[in-house]
């Protein structure tokens, strides 16, 4: 009686059987000459952190500042469309990468699979501007965590306050995957409760609950005047960059497969909280703004960068009259500044160990402690 071989899976010009990939081979890397021998990429994080990371990893000055100039500029009607069609976008995008990394849980996610299945050039090329991408966010990131401070202490010198953060940063990176999983666990469930208050909040505020906020009900009032879109075609399109950015670093749910226990039963679950992510802390929440906040607060002029006096969360609070609520949204805005950061150096040194693993990088990016550290 004939036995038939099961179904392999090819991966470029290797073939990898998905029912028995040994998931704790995957990530490991090979002897640099001069360096002790490396270590594997520890699986510590549970799936309770990559939900953490899917749903709130990213969630920072994007959502929090930078969509105050894409009010100004476009109007709420033009926000909720922008990042409502980036947001479906980033879903299908997700989805796709983390059925390929349920499959396929090796380290450098995207980076890997474009070397394999489109062209090694590409993937160099991708996978040095994503590095690059991080290692440039996290100097902004930290430097933009300083200027927050600000909203209550202008007299210290930033300087100061990068030094504590970038400290912070090195304390967290000791601990490896597992301090980076904590973390982001920590502030996502932060940010999570900070936004569903908000929410909330809006909602009251809108319907006229705030003693406070003598405005009254206020139903659609600022969708009529000063109306629903700003500046034609130019201001819907400008939406567009912002939102791009707020949605930066999604991906990494996929990219951190390379190190979870397991990832065939955490990545599905994973990969399915994106949706709630978009739908719930995206959309909704920028809804309520542009309902209790009118796009042409002259205050919305400096909401870029990290300038939290100019975030349309505090500047819907404030509207309100609500004392001390604005403080600690400020304060939630700094965090996950911070938490951005961190998922800066966890994105940019696996990704840079994947390519010199390809022999892409430099040598001694490859090496990996015993602890499982980059």
């Amino acid at each position: 009686m004939d036995v038939k071989e099961p179904p392999r899976a090819v991966l470029g010009d290797e073939k990898v059987d998905p029912e028995v990939i040994n998931y704790d081979s995957e990530g490991s890397s090979g002897d640099v000459e001069g360096l002790p021998q490396n270590g594997k990429l520890s699986r510590g994080l549970k799936g309770r952190h990559m939900q953490m990371i899917a749903i709130g990893g990213s969630i920072g000055a994007g959502l929090f500042v930078g969509s105050g100039s894409a009010l100004r500029n476009g109007g709420p009607a033009s926000v909720l469309i922008g990042f409502i069609l980036t947001g479906a976008l980033l879903l299908f995008t997700v989805q796709a990468l983390g059925e390929l990394a349920v499959l396929y849980p090796v380290n450098g996610a995207f980076f890997t699979y474009t070397c394999r299945f489109l062209d090694e050039s590409w993937g160099f090329a991708m996978g040095w501007d994503y590095a690059l991408t991080w290692l440039t966010v996290l100097p902004f990131e930290i430097t933009a965590a300083g200027i927050t401070i600000s909203y209550w202490r202008d007299d210290i010198n930033i300087g100061v306050w990068i030094a504590v953060f970038l400290s912070i940063l090195v304390v967290v990176q000791v601990f490896g995957v597992k301090g980076y999983g904590e973390v982001e666990f920590v502030l996502g469930v932060m940010k999570i409760v900070a936004i569903v208050g908000f929410i909330i909040f809006g909602i009251v505020v809108n319907c006229g609950g705030v003693p406070s906020d003598d405005r009254g009900y206020i139903g659609s009032k600022y969708w009529r005047d000063p109306g629903a879109f700003r500046n034609g075609f130019k201001g819907w399109t400008s939406v567009f960059v912002t939102a791009a950015f707020s949605f930066g670093g999604t991906e990494l749910v996929g990219l951190a497969a390379a190190e979870a226990a397991d990832p065939r039963k955490s990545l599905p679950t994973a990969t399915k909280q994106v949706f709630w992510r978009i739908a719930t802390f995206y959309v909704i929440s920028l809804f309520i703004v542009g309902l209790i906040l009118p796009s042409d607060n002259p205050d919305l002029l400096g909401a870029s960068g990290a300038n939290t006096k100019a975030s349309p969360f505090v500047l819907a609070i404030q509207e309100a009259g609500v004392k001390g609520l604005p403080s600690v949204f400020n304060a939630v805005i700094t965090l996950s500044v911070l938490s951005v950061a961190n998922s800066c150096t966890y994105g940019s040194t696996r990704t840079m160990q994947a390519l010199a693993e390809r022999k892409m990088g430099p040598k001694f990016l490859t090496y990996i402690d015993k602890k499982g550290r980059p």
